[in-house]
């Protein structure tokens, strides 16, 4: 899973983590889907970035497959499908970000 890292093992501070993201080209902001939620096969035309900072879900890239959980990273390439279910019974909260242009 090359769309998979980690950008942390404790608790980060979301102001840095945001401003790491707009360092690296991003407009970061914070999401959050509801327990259950099912946000299926979407694409954007720009890069996206999205680092959890609560909750699980399961996530599809292109054709890979994975789960995500809170310290988790994941790139999606632009127009790159993608989908996000929320599999915590907590809501997902995200710092997400799209490629500025």
């Amino acid at each position: 899973m090359n769309w998979k890292s980690r950008w942390s093992e404790q608790h980060v501070d979301v102001d840095a983590l945001k401003q790491q993201l707009e360092t690296e080209g991003f407009n970061a902001y914070e999401w959050s889907g509801r327990p259950g939620g099912a946000y299926l096969d979407y694409i954007h035309t720009a890069d996206e970035v999205v680092c959890v900072l609560s909750g699980t879900a399961d996530v599809k890239v292109a054709d890979e497959h994975g789960s995500i959980e809170s310290g988790d990273r994941v790139d999606v390439p632009a127009n790159t499908y993608h989908s996000i279910t929320v599999t915590s019974h907590e809501p997902l909260v995200v710092l997400t970000g799209m490629r500025k242009t």
